[in-house]
């Protein structure tokens, strides 16, 4: 078994790691973090690569995950042709990403910028489902929006609902103390949000 260490290493260095061991072949990982946040974000990874998990303490302070890999791993994608449907834009719609990095909009007033990042987001899920977002991610201040008791939170489960995936940054809610009380999404980490939002065809930034 591939024992990969990240004690002490911030995100998005445990994922990096593990990632690093599964590409050179490992069939059976044990990944030792210091934090849950680290824990739930290796093992997403494991599981998304086909690799049957388990999360258990370790000691007192570190945790432990373990991943086998299943009879039923996701095959590598093949490249499609250059001239295949799929390829062409025409063939569906942008894919979109927006990364809010502020828990309001525009300037200094604060109140105008929480009434208008409410208005934001509750306009965007009624929005037509050929120009929803692919992805929603939240870092920094903007964090606070993903919150339990937030204004907006029911707008983004809403647009959860319609299959947007709405990322939160674990090192920014870890940060804020606040990691207990998001209410919405999936608190994930700097390599899933920044491959999501390379991936998408158009980023809006707020």
């Amino acid at each position: 078994m591939n024992t990969v260490d990240a004690r002490g290493k911030q995100c998005p260095q445990p994922v990096m790691m593990t990632k690093k061991v599964i590409e050179e072949g490992a069939k059976e990982v044990k990944v030792i973090v210091d934090n849950p946040i680290a824990g739930q974000n290796v093992s997403r990874l494991l599981k998304s690569k086909g690799f049957d998990v388990i999360l258990e303490a370790e000691n007192d302070l570190d945790i432990a995950v373990t991943g086998m890999l299943g009879e039923n791993a996701p095959s590598e994608e093949k490249p499609l042709p250059a001239d295949s449907p799929s390829e062409s834009p025409k063939a569906g719609k942008d894919r979109i990403a927006i990364l809010i990095s502020r828990d309001i909009l525009g300037g200094a007033d604060r109140e105008l910028g929480e009434v208008l990042i409410k208005g934001f987001l509750g306009t965007v899920h009624q929005l037509d489902h050929q120009i929803l977002p692919q992805t929603v991610a939240f870092m920094n201040e903007g964090v606070r929006l993903a919150l339990k008791d937030s204004s907006t939170c029911e707008s983004l489960i809403e647009l959860e609902k319609k299959g947007c995936r709405i990322l939160v940054c674990g090192t920014c809610v870890n940060h804020f103390g606040i990691t207990d009380n998001v209410g919405v999404g999936e608190i994930s980490n700097m390599f899933d949000i920044t491959e999501a939002l390379l991936k998408a065809d158009k980023i809006l930034s707020l």
